[in-house]
């Protein structure tokens, strides 16, 4: 209780801008959980699809083709192309490689872009106080530096909360940058494994 009261004001002293911080603070750290959530139901899928992934092209009528996961719209969209020539049955593989490519990297921006500007939202926070420390010196002196400190360390507390909001973020989007690329690759090599076992000319990668 002391903890949650101490907690309560240090947030208040510190002002307005407190507010958009933990508002933008908790939206970032939501899409976090969201990416690490979908990024967690996508690689489960994906090895379920590589267990399911049959040895011989005769056998493509069982491969279970999902839409619930990339790794079954991906499957499905080399797999249903049947008709085509290798080279087109690549590009429809390479195109809902694309596709699938923008949805793991859905969000990562945004979180980027949030870790970025709440250190600049306490630094606005911080020059708001410290204009108010000065009229207030201006306006009643600085005979007392106690008045002067006290304001100062008022004005610094929004710039340690967008430090403190901000760190934890930048850590998560590098650390879910790096699963998507891992992510990435994986359903690179999977899709090309596909068109491997079902088509006559071997392709290297969806990627080129």
């Amino acid at each position: 209780m002391d903890f949650l009261q101490t907690l309560l004001n240090w947030f208040s002293k510190g002002g307005i801008i407190m507010w958009p911080i933990l508002i933008f603070s908790v939206y970032g750290m939501s899409l976090c959980y969201e990416r690490w959530m979908h990024y967690l139901r996508e690689d489960k899928a994906l090895a379920g699809s590589w267990a399911g992934m049959p040895e011989f092209a005769g056998e493509a009528a069982a491969f279970p083709a999902g839409t619930g996961s990339a790794a079954g719209r991906l499957s499905r969209a080399a797999l249903s192309n049947g008709h085509l020539n290798d080279g087109a049955r690549v590009e429809k593989a390479r195109h809902a490689f694309q596709e699938e490519q923008a949805g793991i990297e859905k969000h990562l921006g945004t979180i980027s872009v949030i870790a970025s500007l709440l250190p600049m939202l306490g630094l606005l926070g911080t020059v708001i106080g410290m204009i108010d420390s000065f009229n207030a010196i201006a306006e009643h002196g600085s005979g007392n530096p106690r008045i002067v400190a006290d304001g100062i360390s008022v004005a610094l507390i929004t710039t340690e909360a967008g430090l403190i909001a901000s760190i934890p973020l930048f850590y998560l989007h590098q650390l879910l940058s790096t699963r998507a690329d891992v992510l990435t690759r994986r359903l690179d090599e999977f899709t090309t494994q596909i068109l491997h076992v079902h088509s006559a000319e071997r392709t290297d990668s969806v990627l080129r």
